[in-house]
């Protein structure tokens, strides 16, 4: 028996009931009618356009603790001694400030995402839309920012490591002479750790690191667990040095100079738009749901630790507490070295979570999308966006996010079409070239900086203010018009991070070159304060020798 074989449809049929008929008419060769065979073909279901969504694969999960694991890192070692200048009430009532303002900020910078819809956002992105011209500066305020952070976890890395040799073996039973001068120079141990980064830094996906994350949380409360034990047993408490004053609050000039370390505690936002973006949900409004679970998630977590370490251990050193707390327990105790090791693998994990931020903001300021060969960004719809009534929010947001749906994919079409990459993409040969200059420049830095404070104060005063303040509330109030419930606390956030850089930064360009002045550059200042010092010498004797001639 033959069959005729499935015809197009011409007379506005489906074609599934014209190949049902073409069967039951099927007849044999000598003409006689064959028995009928009904044969159903059910109809062909078109696949469903893929959207912005369905590119998110990262949990909630994962993206809780990367954000934690951005957080949590030089701040928990070095924010306790902030207290020494604060007092225990008014360090607590900091930490909780600038927790509230930094999920204050994580936040909006969400709802811009949101509102311009898609998974490639960014802060260059966000920013060609609101203030093109800026759009390079604040990602170079980025690059910096995390630049000097990913110093900062080698530098205190390199300074725990012969610690943590000298604690496991006196608790071995060996002398100090017996340990090889080797495995206590901090400069081998910066060496080897880079060498061991180096597979970490040159992953493409921010949630690839997840793993490393969980190792790191897991870092956090056992350090948690130490501070707790040394607080409420009265034995381990008797093998600490002796307590200094204890207040509640201290007026001290060195506030200022010092604020920047609990700016510093709570700066996530340059991997907020990452996570943001590989985040699952199946919908704009799930989206922004998912991504305020992980912000507050990840503050609220990082602001408890905070509290517990940074009072627990104020109460047992007091004011003789120094800008390393891990430092100040007994390096003979397998327990305590056990949790120095555990800071030094929480460090060094956070470090690639800086350099893959960085590195992204590096390539915007070098090769900006709209200025690559054959790409050419649309425009966004600014007049549609002034011209909106918010009303209703949530279904605002979720229009708003419908609508730039259609501008990101004819973004990323455009691009392809052209045989390139999309403007968030980072080519291969650049990807390496920005991590190989990242991994060496960071680790140089690192070898020439001993002194931690100095790290903290400048990230703290330029890139954690900006990040996290300022460019929210820019970007913000920019996209938004002004019946935006938002968009006056967007402003007052921006204003509060210009003037806590400002202050921030003169006071620590005050004391880095007092500190360079008052050492003379000898053996135990920090080698950039030593450097600075002798340039103002140098531009001192220059001067004096000028009015000589005069």
């Amino acid at each position: 028996m033959s069959s005729n074989g499935p015809r197009a449809p011409s007379n506005g049929r489906p074609q599934h009931q014209d190949t049902q008929a073409a069967a039951s008419s099927s007849t044999e060769p000598n003409g006689n009618n064959a028995r009928s065979v009904s044969i159903s073909i059910p109809p062909a279901v078109a696949r469903p356009r893929k959207t912005s969504f369905d590119g998110g694969n990262a949990s909630l999960v994962s993206s809780i603790a990367n954000l934690c694991n951005t957080i949590i890192g030089t701040g928990m070692v070095a924010l306790p001694g902030a207290f020494v200048y604060t007092g225990w009430l008014l360090g607590v009532f900091l930490i909780i400030l600038c927790g509230c303002t930094g999920a204050l900020g994580l936040y909006l910078l969400t709802r811009c995402a949101n509102k311009l819809g898609g998974r490639r956002q960014s802060f260059f992105s966000v920013a060609l839309k609101t203030i093109p011209k800026g759009a390079r500066w604040f990602d170079l305020a980025i690059a910096l920012k995390c630049y000097g952070v990913s110093i900062s976890y080698l530098i205190i890395s390199g300074q725990l490591m012969p610690q943590v040799v000298l604690s496991f073996l006196k608790a071995a039973g060996h002398e100090h002479e017996a340990i090889p001068p080797l495995l206590l120079d901090r400069d081998f141990w910066v060496t080897l750790l880079v060498v061991l980064l180096m597979p970490l830094c040159f992953l493409r996906k921010l949630d690839s690191l997840r793993h490393t994350s969980y190792l790191s949380l897991t870092a956090v409360a056992y350090l948690v667990v130490i501070v707790v034990v040394f607080a409420a047993s009265p034995t381990a408490r008797s093998t600490l040095p002796e307590r200094g004053e204890v207040h509640a609050l201290v007026f001290s000039p060195h506030i200022l100079a010092i604020f920047p370390v609990f700016v510093f505690a709570f700066t996530c936002a340059q991997n907020m738009l990452p996570v943001y973006n590989e985040l699952s949900a199946s919908d704009p409004l799930m989206h922004l749901d998912r991504a305020k679970s992980a912000i507050g998630s990840a503050i609220g977590g990082a602001g408890s630790v905070y509290v517990a370490v940074g009072v627990l251990g104020y109460l047992e050193f007091g004011s003789n507490l120094g800008d390393n707390i891990i430092a100040m327990y007994p390096s003979s105790s397998v327990f305590v070295a056990v949790g120095r090791l555990s800071i030094v693998l929480l460090t060094i994990f956070s470090y690639p979570l800086q350099v893959h931020p960085c590195r992204a903001a590096l390539d915007k300021v070098i090769s900006p999308p709209s200025q690559r060969p054959g790409i050419e960004l649309p425009a966004g719809d600014d007049e549609r966006r002034n011209t909106r009534n918010d009303e209703d929010e949530d279904e605002d947001d979720e229009d708003d996010a419908r609508g730039y749906e259609t501008l990101l994919a004819s973004q990323t079409s455009l691009i392809s079409s052209a045989g390139g990459s999309p403007p968030d993409e980072i080519s291969l040969q650049r990807w390496v070239s920005l991590t190989a200059f990242l991994l060496a420049t960071t680790f140089s830095v690192a070898l020439l900086v001993d002194d931690l404070s100095i790290i903290l104060g400048f990230v703290g005063g330029m890139g954690s203010t900006t990040i996290s303040f300022i460019l929210p509330g820019i970007l913000y109030s920019s996209l938004h018009d002004d019946g935006d419930r938002f968009k006056r606390p967007a402003k007052v956030l921006a204003c509060w991070g210009l003037f806590v850089g400002v202050v921030s930064v003169t006071s620590n360009v005050v004391k880095l070159t007092h500190s360079a002045v008052n050492n003379g550059g000898d053996g135990k200042a920090d080698r950039l304060a030593a450097l600075v010092g002798r340039s103002a010498e140098v531009w001192k004797l220059a001067a004096e020798a000028r009015r000589a001639q005069k």
